[in-house]
């Protein structure tokens, strides 16, 4: 236990900030199923909802297609500069700074924390569709900056390799 302690005090900001992103991605995905399909087969009624909502929930998948993969760079970028010991490129900082902002909205909406969710559905397809805008360009600039440090295929044998002694 006293290992473990001693890992863990060692950590750096990248190394928590990889466990965050790991860990809302597991919140995430259980937001991202809610709100495409809702909570309970019963409480889906697309009829009774306003034109703008309606336009909201089509939209809103097209969102949760875009973030899962923009979570997926991230952690994969942390992982990587976790391995490596890099530092943030301003590439990965400013993708990462978009899909934060896009997650946090899509939350929050979702949530329908501060009555977001009804605003949402009184913007209509706009809301929506500036998100998904905002993570097309973080999952661009995250995936340009995970091709610029992923490592050799040679690299990654050899560490496992060194991790599993085979």
């Amino acid at each position: 236990m006293d290992q473990i302690g001693s890992f863990l005090g060692k950590q750096d900001a990248t190394f928590w900030l990889f466990v965050l992103a790991c860990v809302g991605m597991v919140y995430t995905i259980q937001a991202v199923e809610t709100a495409v399909d809702g909570a309970w087969p019963h409480q889906r009624r697309p009829a009774q909802l306003t034109s703008g909502a309606r336009s909201v929930q089509k939209t809103w998948s097209w969102v949760a297609l875009l973030l899962l993969p923009g979570l997926g760079l991230v952690i994969l970028n942390l992982g990587i500069m976790v391995w490596r010991g890099l530092e943030a490129s301003e590439t990965q900082l400013m993708g990462g700074i978009f899909v934060a902002i896009a997650w946090a909205a899509f939350v929050l909406v979702s949530a329908n924390a501060a009555g977001l969710g009804s605003f949402m559905g009184k913007v209509g397809p706009v809301g929506p569709l500036a998100l998904m805008a905002l993570l097309v360009v973080g999952d661009l600039l995250l995936l340009a900056a995970l091709l610029s440090i992923l490592p050799s295929m040679d690299a990654v044998q050899n560490a496992f390799r060194s991790l599993f002694d085979f």
